[in-house]
């Protein structure tokens, strides 16, 4: 089994130690949300990705936005006008992320699950419904490009606020209060700097990969904040989907 990985840069899924926008195995250098992914999926592999590096694929971001860019006119579906350009990015690259999966999946003759993680952001003037409208784009992208293990991976409104649920943070008695903190890495208050609060200072990517080992996921703890619980939904759906 592969897992294509596709984030937007070191401090989440990881990054490309070639100066290639893809790569595997020994190019690729895990980031604290693929040692997230590692740990979630242990108990329902029944094995540890840790052992396999190898296992893993990426692309970057930049990668991706060309690769979309790139695709016919006539492959690329049009979006309807009440979706904003935003949430039409989210669906274009996640059909070609899907696409990407599939022609990895016939390349290796084994199955591959896609994992597409973006930070939601947004501001206290942002739509309501944006994590959701986001969410969608990538569940819809997946599905027109006919690949079926896409998970979605949309942290809100970071990934800082994931680990800050596991750092112990709960302000409102559950974590689901730290998906409103503000996405803006400027505001005093933002996730980045609490979580560098939290830790005692600022952790590199390398060094957040170091505590999530030294800290094992509380998957019931995290999975009070909405966006994790979702993502951690759709992970075990293309888990299941896996052939037997």
């Amino acid at each position: 089994m592969k897992i294509l990985l596709s984030g937007e840069g070191p401090t989440d899924l990881g990054v490309c130690n070639n100066a290639q926008g893809r790569c595997d195995g020994a190019d690729f250098k895990q980031g604290p949300m693929t040692q997230l992914l590692i740990q979630l999926l242990e108990p329902l592999l029944e094995y540890s990705l840790a052992d396999y590096p190898d296992s893993f694929a990426y692309v970057s971001k930049t990668a991706l936005c060309a690769q979309t860019k790139a695709t016919p006119a006539r492959l690329q579906p049009t979006r309807g006008k009440k979706k904003g350009a935003e949430t039409s990015y989210f669906y274009g690259n996640a059909m070609t992320l899907g696409r990407m999966a599939l022609d990895l999946a016939v390349e290796l003759g084994d199955s591959v699950i896609a994992i597409f993680f973006r930070d939601t952001d947004g501001t206290n003037s942002s739509p309501v419904g944006l994590w959701q409208d986001k969410w969608q784009s990538v569940c819809d992208g997946f599905k027109h490009s006919g690949f079926t293990r896409g998970v979605p991976m949309l942290p809100k409104p970071k990934s800082e606020a994931w680990l800050l649920c596991l750092a112990g943070v709960n302000p409102g008695g559950t974590c689901e209060a730290l998906e409103k903190l503000p996405g803006n890495d400027d505001s005093p208050k933002s996730a980045k700097s609490l979580l560098d609060a939290a830790l005692g200072r600022h952790h590199s990517a390398d060094e957040l990969c170091d505590w999530l080992i030294e800290h094992p996921v509380d998957v019931h703890r995290i999975n009070t904040m909405p966006s994790f619980k979702a993502f951690h939904q759709a992970l075990i759906s293309a888990v299941e989907n896996l052939p037997h």
